[in-house]
């Protein structure tokens, strides 16, 4: 089954600009996707970029590939400092280079515990500041969101992601489903009118293991994670 990992890490400048480029999965064994950009604190508007944090989304083969990458690669060393979560796909709304094809379609998907929730896109030059502007609602309204305990985006154009950590499956779905929060049901309904992307997927996360901090902190309490 497919294994997702992320780093987020101050690394500091100028270092964050060497970072930033998207692996390729022919260089390091049993990785099969993915992206590194620049990070972004929502609440803003627009989202704020953080010229000093970089993040890294990657799709693996097993864990078995993601361990040795965290054990022997210097990329990993450089952003091992910072937050690493790794998790396995619950749902996934789309397509996306590296998810399996067993990864369920449906919505409601029972798991107990927090989860990571991935928003991944390859953005249309013609539609990128459309969607900068549909999608700032949502970006303010992600950080007052009930349940959410930790937000950001990962942003390389075309590449457009943004990463987030919810107590509960429920409250990720409350956010952005149930119409009773402004901002994403909005954005998600300009997107189906004309498209903004020329591809895209929300995936919904288990995490199977969180450590390191950001600024000091680790969003989620030591023996939250349920499994």
């Amino acid at each position: 089954m497919t294994v997702v990992s992320v780093h987020i890490a101050d690394v500091g400048l100028p270092k964050s600009l060497g970072l930033i480029r998207h692996p390729c999965p022919s260089s390091i064994p049993g990785l099969t996707q993915a992206n590194a950009g620049i990070a972004a604190t929502f609440g803003t508007t627009p989202a704020r970029p953080s010229p000093r944090r970089v993040g890294l989304i990657s799709f693996w083969e097993d864990q078995v590939a993601l361990e040795q990458f965290e054990a022997t690669h210097p990329l990993a060393a450089k952003l091992g400092g910072g937050l690493v979560v790794h998790a396995r796909p619950l749902r996934i709304h789309g397509a996306w280079l590296g998810v399996g094809d067993d990864v369920p379609k449906q919505r409601n998907v029972e798991h107990h515990g927090p989860v990571l929730v991935l928003t991944l896109a390859k953005t249309k030059f013609s539609r990128l500041v459309p969607f900068l502007r549909a999608s700032q609602p949502a970006e303010k309204a992600v950080v007052k969101a009930p349940g959410n305990v930790f937000s950001s985006a990962v942003l390389r154009p075309p590449f457009i992601s943004s990463v987030s950590l919810w107590e509960s499956s429920e409250a990720a779905m409350d956010y952005a489903f149930s119409g009773q929060q402004a901002g994403h049901p909005e954005a998600v309904a300009a997107g189906r009118v004309k498209p903004f992307h020329h591809q895209q997927a929300f995936i919904r996360l288990a995490i199977n293991e969180i450590r390191g901090s950001l600024a000091g902190h680790n969003p989620l309490p030591l023996g939250a994670v349920c499994v």
